[in-house]
C-alpha cells in the first residue's frame, strides 16, 4: 500500500523536478508555475480512494506537512476551518498530505488535533522537490488535460496563512481556463 501511494505521488507531480532548470516566478510569496501533475490514487486514513480525477472542475490545494513541523501544526486550526467553509463549494478543494509519517503515527496524533479533513499518508519528497515544511501546491483542474492530468499553477514553502491560500485561489478562478 505504501510503495502504491509514493508511486502514485512520484508521478503526480515528477514534473517538478525540473523546476530548478527554470526559475519560477514570484507573486505575494508564491512561486507562480506551469507543470503537468498526472493523475494519480491515493487512499486517506480510512482507506477511501481519491483519484485526481475525482477534482475535475476545481482549483486544488495540497498541504504537505509533518506532525513534527511546529508551523505545520500552527496552521492545522486554520486550515480546519478553510475546510469547512470549502464544504459547499464545487469549484475548490483542500487536500492535505501527512510527508513520510508512519500511518499509526499520523491517526495517533491527530486523535488530538483540531483536523476535520481527510489526510492522505505516504508523499513522496524528492520527487516533489519539498525543501521545507510546510509546503503548499495549487493545482489547476478545471480544463485537465486529455489523460486526466492537472497543472500545478503555484507553490510556497513555508508558514502560510488562509487568506494568502485563498487570494491565489480566487486570483486562479478569475482566470478563464
Amino acid at each position: 500500500m505504501r510503495s502504491t501511494a509514493l508511486a502514485a505521488l512520484f508521478f503526480l507531480v515528477a514534473p517538478l523536478a525540473g523546476l530548478a532548470q527554470a526559475p519560477p516566478t514570484l507573486v505575494d510569496d508564491w512561486e507562480a508555475v506551469r507543470v503537468p501533475a498526472r493523475p494519480f490514487e491515493v487512499r486517506d486514513l480510512n482507506r477511501q480512494p481519491l483519484r485526481l480525477a475525482d477534482l475535475a472542475g476545481k482549483v486544488v490545494v495540497i498541504d504537505f506537512w509533518a506532525s513534527w513541523c511546529k508551523p505545520c501544526i500552527k496552521e492545522l486550526p486554520e486550515l480546519a476551518a478553510y475546510y469547512q467553509r470549502l464544504a459547499g463549494r464545487s469549484d475548490v478543494a483542500l487536500l492535505s498530505f501527512n510527508v513520510g509519517e508512519d500511518r499509526a503515527a499520523v491517526e495517533d496524533f491527530l486523535k488530538s488535533s483540531p483536523v476535520s479533513f481527510p489526510v492522505y499518508c505516504d508523499a513522496l519528497v524528492e520527487p516533489l522537490e519539498l525543501a521545507a515544511f510546510p509546503t503548499k501546491m495549487i493545482l489547476d483542474m478545471r480544463k485537465p488535460g486529455p489523460d486526466g492530468s492537472a497543472t500545478v499553477r503555484f507553490r510556497r514553502e513555508g508558514l502560510t496563512t488562509v487568506a494568502s491560500i485563498e487570494a491565489r485561489v480566487a486570483a486562479l478562478l478569475a482566470e478563464i481556463p
